[in-house]
């Protein structure tokens, strides 16, 4: 078959080549960077010499050569992507350092009651070690400090900005389907964070970089036009539609676009291109002016809009992608579109491979390309069903977009919305309405202040009419749908049919003659994939799944039984501003295994850091019962941000000491409850309760934050401690894990759970020492991230996230980190 009579199909092939290539390279990356760079000129020349055997060949050989060609290419390009330099400043991570840079973007800041908090996008020029000269630097930074008001360290893009701070490697919560923030910053080039705390942080005003100055002037006169006519929650609102970003916006209408699926409107994308160069076709079109300035304005258009949402790397391919998908209704030329799409995402992934990982280039590019093969399709279907164009073309693009997208929100957000179709017939007009009434209105009032005020005005109005209608479409019945993450397999196969309507004829009906000429063949090959995948479920033994999130400087633990119930043991949080660790950590961790109820939840106190995130699962899943330890339910109300008479509240029960829960082979035991005692009510670390899970010969502890005087009155009353897995108490503090109790315990394995270079030094040396004297197995979230442990009764597996994290390995690959305590 010649590449050359399949273009289409060439570059499909090509684009998944490089793909596998680039994800091959991940099992290598720690090794590869030993590697000396004369194999990697060898294997440079061979893929040469492919090309050049490819080129001369066209035949037969040609498109397998390519493949290869393209594979060799995207594991070279990973390892080159992930080895920084030598003088990168995330090599000085742990140290503090003075530091000079330059200021890439906007300055951010918040107030609150220690004064303001200021945090800045930096290109790293210089650093300078404790009693040492400053040497050159590269790479770029989040530096974080703090000042007495946003003026004393106000700067501007371009700007000269020099400080002192810590050096810390970018670091975010280590689970399966969160949304992997170090990834997405290394993909921006930021390899680290700095944190300034009080040290002073001078600026030296430059005059460079005027375009993306005046940009960011022109956003903040579109804020501060809108801030003095408008509710300051409408003002973000708008802001966030126009510009992107969810600062400001309310829990309330953020949750009702997710819910409608609407949230993506959030993020300058595709649409927001599309929409931009929609409206200036239209214009050109009603001015009949040539096609060739049509154009033109086209262009200029989205180059401008594009500038005022800053150049960033997701604004840049949503422009791309954006405009290939208008191009492509607008023209009637989707089949020359989607080979201008192939070609980009090739280019795009061999600029910068790490993009495969990126959720923002997946959901663009997918969205993109379910929008150029599969919406034609479905619109020329429900056409022949009788349906009006205008409605048959809103479907169309809205089934193809989520379709094409569907793995992906499954894997990162565990749910999809039903009534999304509804809602981009009712709402997405209204919002497309008012994305260009605010951009025209802010143009306005740069001429005619007043006009452009009752512009905002009215755009304020149109904001509360869709926020009412997207909150009435999110509270109908089933609007959101769970769906657990697909394995890979499942995701082939979700493409292969997802695709095989919309292949040529010709191939469909080779693909037909196949499958009737080997029907034996295929048939046979299908029931012995059943018998292996049934064999294998019948003679696997009965398991356990225990899992220790990673929700930061707390606990979490859910315990899954063989017939698929969960039990959740704390539920983490604890964390400043508006990010709910239950709602955006431990949740989102439950959605991703599918589960959909809990049978129970054991709370050990009402710390905020075990209790807080109960509040937000209530909300969202069934749950059976809540127990808790002798604190009261107002304890437990407050942590959690519930009333006192939330019916929530309905569901706790005070665990009592001795008590046994039995499900599914399993027990649990309440070992310790403290109870009130001669009228004082127990509170604090001192009211943790002690449940252990048995499961045949395996057991795991779950201590909260235990004292040592509490686990000394448990050894005094003589309660038998033993557990294969120990939840070490309180984070690893000295405080807790006396001698006598882990001898007590004779765990295997210690699982600390703490946030990453938290405030507080946990776990403490002392404790690490104590557990590797006693030949326990340390694992801890802040190195390993969740942690899994499967048993049957009798064997115990165990593995974390940071075996399978392509941020670990990012790390270890390219800044060499200090070596941490593992699993062995």
């Amino acid at each position: 078959m010649r590449y050359g009579q399949h273009p289409e199909c060439f570059l499909v092939s090509l684009l998944l080549s490089l793909s596998l290539g680039i994800a091959a390279s991940l099992a290598f990356l720690p090794t590869m960077r030993e590697v000396p760079w004369l194999v990697w000129l060898f294997v440079l020349s061979v893929s040469l010499l492919l090309t050049a055997v490819a080129v001369w060949c066209r035949g037969k050989l040609a498109w397998p050569l390519f493949l290869m060609l393209f594979f060799l290419l995207g594991m070279c390009r990973l390892v080159q992507a992930v080895n920084l330099p030598l003088d990168d400043v995330s090599r000085f991570a742990g140290e503090t350092v003075g530091l000079t840079g330059r200021l890439t973007g906007e300055m951010r800041w918040r107030e609150d009651e220690t004064g303001i908090q200021l945090s800045y996008p930096l290109e790293v020029l210089q650093v300078r070690r404790a009693h040492r000269d400053w040497q050159k630097a590269s790479g770029c930074i989040w530096l974080y400090g703090h000042a007495a008001s946003q003026e004393e360290a106000s700067a501007r893009i371009g700007d000269l900005v020099q400080t002192a701070g810590e050096v810390r490697l970018i670091h975010g919560y280590q689970n399966p389907g969160q949304i992997d923030m170090t990834l997405l910053r290394r993909e921006e080039g930021i390899t680290a964070q700095v944190f300034a705390g009080k040290n002073k942080i001078q600026v030296e005003r430059q005059e460079t970089e005027p375009l993306l100055r005046l940009a960011a002037k022109v956003r903040q006169h579109y804020r501060a036009s809108m801030s003095a006519v408008m509710p300051a929650d409408d003002a973000a609102a708008i802001f966030a539609l126009l510009f992107g970003g969810y600062e400001g916006v309310s829990a309330d209408l953020l949750e009702s676009f997710t819910a409608t699926g609407l949230v993506h409107i959030l993020s300058v994308s595709g649409s927001h291109i599309s929409l931009v160069a929609a409206a200036v076709a239209g214009i050109c079109m009603l001015l009949r002016l040539p096609s060739a300035v049509s154009a033109v304005s086209v262009v200029a258009a989205i180059a401008f809009y594009s500038l005022l949402a800053g150049f960033v790397p997701p604004v840049l391919r949503s422009a791309v992608m954006g405009a290939l998908s208008f191009l492509a209704l607008a023209l009637g030329r989707e089949k020359d579109s989607r080979r201008i799409l192939l070609l980009t995402g090739l280019f795009m992934l061999l600029h910068s491979p790490l993009l495969l990982f990126h959720i923002s280039f997946e959901l663009s590019f997918l969205a993109t390309a379910g929008l150029l093969y599969l919406a034609p399709f479905y619109h020329r279907y429900l056409r022949a069903l009788g349906l009006p164009a205008a409605l048959s073309l809103g479907l169309s693009i809205t089934l193809a977009a989520q379709l094409a997208t569907l793995p992906v929100l499954a894997w990162y957000f565990q749910r999809i919305s039903i009534v999304s179709l509804l809602a981009n017939i009712l709402v997405t007009p209204l919002l497309d309405l008012l994305i260009l009434l605010s951009l025209l209105s802010g143009m306005i009032a740069l001429l005619l202040p007043t006009a452009g005020s009752i512009l905002f005005a009215g755009g304020s109005l149109l904001l509360g009419l869709t926020a009412e209608m997207t909150h009435w479409l999110a509270d109908l019945p089933f609007s959101m749908v769970m769906v657990p993450a697909m394995p890979f397999w499942a995701v082939t196969i979700f493409y292969l049919l997802l695709l095989l309507p919309v292949l040529p004829a010709a191939w469909r009906e080779t693909s037909r003659s196949l499958v009737r000429h080997h029907a034996s063949a295929v048939s046979l090959f299908l029931a012995g994939m059943m018998f292996l995948v049934f064999s294998r479920q019948w003679l696997t033994p009965p398991e356990l799944t225990v899992h220790f999130i990673d929700v930061g400087q707390g606990d979490a633990a859910l315990v899954t039984t063989p017939s698929g119930k969960a039990l959740l043991f704390d539920a983490g949080g604890k964390r400043t501003g508006n990010f709910d660790i239950g709602e955006r950590v431990t949740l989102p961790y439950l959605r991703h295994y599918g589960v959909r109820r809990l049978e129970a939840i054991f709370l050990t106190h009402a710390h905020e850091d075990h209790a807080q995130g109960c509040g937000a699962i209530l909300q969202h899943l069934p749950v059976g019962a809540v127990y808790t330890a002798g604190e009261g339910r107002e304890a437990y109300a407050r942590s959690m941000g519930l009333g006192d008479n939330d019916p929530a509240l309905g569901a706790f029960q005070t665990a009592m000491a001795g008590q046994r829960f039995h499900l599914d082979g399993l027990t649990v035991e309440v070992l310790h409850a403290p109870l009130q005692e001669a009228g004082k009510i127990p509170h604090g670390n001192e009211a943790s309760n002690v449940y252990r899970l048995r499961y045949g010969q395996a057991s795991f502890l779950i201590t909260g934050d235990l004292t040592s005087e509490g686990e000394a009155g448990m050894l005094e009353e003589a309660t038998d401690v033993q557990a294969t897995v120990l939840k070490v108490a309180h984070h690893g503090s000295r405080t807790s894990t006396s001698a006598d109790f882990l001898a007590a315990a004779r765990p295997v394995y210690g699982v600390i759970s703490a946030g990453k270079d938290n405030s507080f030094g946990h776990p403490h040396a002392d404790i690490v020492t104590r557990l590797q004297q006693q030949d326990v197995k340390i694992l801890r979230t802040d190195h390993d991230g969740a942690i899994v442990f499967v048993t049957d009764g009798r064997h115990l597996r165990v593995s974390t996230f940071a075996e399978q994290s392509l941020t670990d390995r990012l790390q270890e690959a390219a800044v060499a980190p200090q070596k941490q305590t593992a699993p062995s």
